[in-house]
């Protein structure tokens, strides 16, 4: 092999090598000590659960009906006791059940949360007020004189009891579930129950932390209660999942985290051979995370359960960094050995800065690319991730070659062992298989990439049929793997099991509520056209086919119109009114609709500020169209019905729609994550691919060496999307992340060999300088390839579903990355060069 000479060493490498190499370590540790200090500035908190966080119309109206409008945003816990023995509708366990009721209001922690009206609904407590009506006299809040109704009861008594509160809703508390959501669905009463719900109604002005710790002393109190029984008990409360959930993820890395150094560092010394080696690059990714870690501190940002891809994706690029860098001054020391350490690595850094500045700038642009999207969490993961990756070109690309030759000056008199082989691929196995890469690319490039290109075909193909998913419960912990049972206890999960109490709770019991969507209507409200457009609108969204077909009080759409009827039917005063505004007798308001306003808010305020908004000032500034939808209904299908009942109204020039409501935002936060994907797949791709053609003009003179370069990170993205389809994998925020990671991963493997080969093009032939970039440089790329594979691929050992998905998804994608780099992109090398050659011999070049 064919080296530069020392006259090829740049004379910025020269001066920052070999010149003012200490006072260039001095300036980035001060640096470093400096960015580093942000960690002052960190939560501290642990990890949080990752949020969508999308920014759209219809979140600002959800929030903006929750402000406006009269509903029950009073917290609850839910408190699920299970058996598969004993029957949960049985009088023991009622009994029982009132018990941990008592318990729950005399403990100072728990009562102090507690709303001060019906502060706990049970079954137990609906069982005994149907078993004596005489109960409700006092309000219905007297635990112990249920006790001792249902305590002087029958069992039969009390099964005849209990199916009086399953057909009745009057026995349930306001704006509290029926009887018939605290039992399993389809539950009839005489049979044996499998479970049951109490709710616990806390008071809205309770903190996060009083709210935390009421649930947490609910969960032990329940639990004591049933200890001694076959019964079983998990308490299901916001706070409790959020804190258990951050929790879990740090559970989970204490025992995923040693592994993946492990198998780093193991990686690390089977790549590098040499002790010295290894531990200057685990210094260098310590480094490395001090940057991030404080950069994210001084810019507010907490750590969650998506940005741990960050650490991960720093680790494969440190790693990938530092072997380009390390050997290829390998190469220098063991090709020139007359020169010195610093001129051998001037030499060698100067040789790959290009490489890797080219990967530091494409794989954070890939990244940045999120900033344009809607998604909170995929702008602050962009961020970070920008921010780590380059430090890690500032630490690899100058501290660490520094740091390298002086530690190479301090050891030089010690008896250090026969110097290791110069590269990986070296070794050989690792030559062997790199050449079979290497000749199959050579001999057969036309059939190679048509094989590539077929299979991406069929993987593009297949991205069509791939869902889209929203499902937070992917964020919570899943029961504790059987391989994590032998660890000491200490290492073992405590907060395991949540995803699956979550779902428990969503097939075993009915919901509490029907499923709705919301038009937030504003501007004139009370301009005499307002009524009839609420009436058109109404009737509409009647005939939608998502509207759902029958329920419990058959209103399946309401509005101001639908709340003039309900308080006109009990006071005259508005039913005289109504008939007044209604001028053409069709039973639709036309005129006046203050007065009317005025006089439902003086009936009946608390019906009235339900779908009527008045501001303080006594004017009336926004409705409320609720609709009840299927609960089977495909969430797009609704968000469509919901956005024509709101063209409807759109169609009043005094009126502005917007739909809202839990099936409505999941559906945008469903198109948010798929246009980010696609948009951050889009931008990205034709950001790099204009770097690259640039770079590769400048360096090489040939504008078509970019788009070669960018190929293979085109079939891995591919490959991965018929891999999704084949295995039914959904897209999600993650998928986003993802996608940035194969653009940036794979940019870098392929920047590396695309820029070796042509270097090498120049003095050798076209077999030659295909063999050195492999043997050299794809050496460096295996290896740094499989490190990133391992430590996504570790992932998978986590309880959070969401992180196994993330590793098993990059570890494919990097896979695919690493295939086409060094099978697939040989191939197209040949052929790009046949091209070349072809056009110098016509004298086109």
């Amino acid at each position: 092999m064919t080296l530069p000479s020392s006259e090829d060493r740049p004379n910025w490498a020269i001066i920052l090598f070999e010149r003012r190499r200490r006072l260039l370590i001095v300036v980035l540790v001060v640096a470093t000590l400096a960015v580093g200090s942000g960690l002052l500035f960190g939560s501290g908190g642990g990890f949080e659960v990752a949020t969508f966080g999308v920014s759209s119309s219809e979140h600002e109206a959800l929030e903006a009906t929750t402000e406006r409008f009269d509903r029950d945003t009073r917290p609850v816990s839910q408190i699920v006791i299970h058996s598969e023995s004993t029957d949960m509708a049985s009088k023991p366990v009622l009994l029982e059940t009132l018990r941990v009721q008592q318990d729950l209001r005399a403990d100072p922690t728990v009562n102090a949360t507690l709303t001060e009206s019906q502060p706990t609904v049970g079954l137990a407590n609906a069982v005994a007020l149907a078993s004596d009506p005489r109960i409700a006299l006092g309000g219905g809040t007297d635990t112990e004189r249920k006790y001792q109704t249902l305590e002087g009861r029958t069992d039969e008594q009390i099964q005849a009891a209990l199916g009086v509160a399953l057909r009745s809703d009057e026995l349930s508390p306001p704006d509290q579930p029926p009887v018939s959501a605290l039992v399993p669905q389809d539950y009839e009463a005489g049979e044996q129950a499998t479970a049951q719900m109490i709710v616990v109604v806390h008071n809205e002005d309770a903190t996060d932390a009083e709210l935390l710790a009421a649930q947490q002393t609910i969960e032990s109190t329940t639990n004591e209660r049933f200890e001694q029984s076959d019964v079983e008990s998990f308490v299901v409360g916001e706070q409790l999942v959020l804190d258990r959930s951050g929790s879990a993820t740090g559970e989970s890395f204490q025992v995923v985290g040693p592994l993946i150094v492990l198998v780093v560092v193991g990686l690390l010394a089977l790549s590098y051979r040499d002790p010295l080696d290894v531990a200057i690059a685990s210094l260098g990714i310590g480094f490395v995370f001090v940057w991030l870690t404080g950069a994210m501190g001084w810019l507010g940002l907490s750590f969650n359960q998506l940005l741990i891809a960050v650490p991960c994706l720093l680790v494969g690029l440190s790693v990938d960094y530092s072997l380009h860098v390390v050997m290829r001054y390998r190469e220098y020391r063991a090709s020139q050995p007359a020169w010195s350490a610093e001129a051998a690595m001037a030499a060698g850094v100067a040789g790959v800065v290009v490489a890797i500045g080219a990967t530091t700038l494409t794989t954070a642009t890939g990244f940045l690319a999120g900033l344009a999207g809607p998604i909170g969490i995929l702008r602050e993961f962009g961020i970070a991730a920008a921010i780590g990756i380059g430090s890690a070109f500032v630490v690899f690309g100058l501290l660490i070659p520094a740091l390298r030759i002086e530690l190479d000056g301090l050891v030089s008199h010690l008896d250090r062992p026969k110097e290791p082989p110069s590269t990986v691929g070296s070794l050989d196995r690792v030559r062997r298989l790199l050449a079979a890469c290497g000749s199959v690319g050579s001999r057969r490039p036309i059939l190679v990439v048509a094989l590539a290109v077929l299979v991406a075909t069929g993987g593009a193909m297949g991205a069509a049929a791939v869902e889209t998913s929203t499902d937070r419960t992917d964020f919570l912990p899943e029961e504790q793997p059987v391989w994590m049972e032998p660890l000491p206890e200490t290492l073992q999960p405590a907060s395991a099991g949540l995803r699956e109490q979550a779902l428990s709770v969503e097939s075993t019991f009915e919901s509490p509520s029907d499923r709705t969507v919301e038009i937030l209507i504003t501007g004139n409200v009370t301009d005499e056209s307002t009524g009839s457009t609420l009436h058109t609108a109404h009737a509409h969204a009647l005939n939608q086919s998502t509207t759902a077909a029958s329920t419990a009080d058959g209103q399946r759409v309401e509005s101001p119109l639908t709340t003039v009827d309900q308080v006109a039917a009990d006071n005259e005063t508005v039913a005289a009114l109504a008939a007044q505004t209604d001028t053409t007798g069709d039973g639709v308001v036309d005129q006046n609709l203050t007065a009317l306003f005025d006089a439902v808010y003086a009936a009946d305020e608390a019906t009235a500020s339900e779908t009527i908004h008045r501001t303080a000032g006594g004017e009336y500034d926004a409705l409320r169209l609720t609709i009840v939808v299927e609960d089977s209904a495909d969430t797009k299908a609704i968000y469509t019905d919901a956005r024509s009942t709101a063209a409807v109204l759109d169609e009043d020039p005094s009126l502005q729609a917007t739909p809202t409501g839990e099936p409505v935002v999941e559906a945008v936060e469903q198109r948010a994550i798929l246009n980010t994907v696609v948009n951050t797949f889009l931008l990205a791709l034709g950001v790099i691919t204009v770097l690259l053609v640039g770079v590769f003009r400048l360096r090489h003179r040939s504008w078509s060496l970019g788009l070669v370069a960018i190929s293979p990170v085109l079939l891995a993205i591919a490959w991965l999307l018929g891999t999704l389809w084949l295995l039914s994998i959904p897209f999600n925020a993650e998928m986003a992340l993802i996608v940035a990671i194969a653009i940036g991963l794979g940019t870098d493997y392929t920047v590396h060999l695309t820029e070796r080969f042509a270097t090498d093009r120049r003095i050798h032939s076209r077999s030659k300088a295909l063999q050195s970039a492999l043997t050299e440089t794809g050496g460096a790329v295996l290896a740094s390839g499989l490190t990133t594979i391992a430590g996504f691929g570790l992932l998978m050992l986590t309880i959070i579903p969401s992180l196994q998905r993330f590793g098993f998804v990059t570890a494919v994608v990097t896979s695919y990355a690493l295939l086409a780099t060094l099978v697939v992109l040989p191939a197209l090398l040949v052929l790009w060069d046949r091209r070349q050659t072809t056009l110098d011999s016509d004298g086109l070049v």
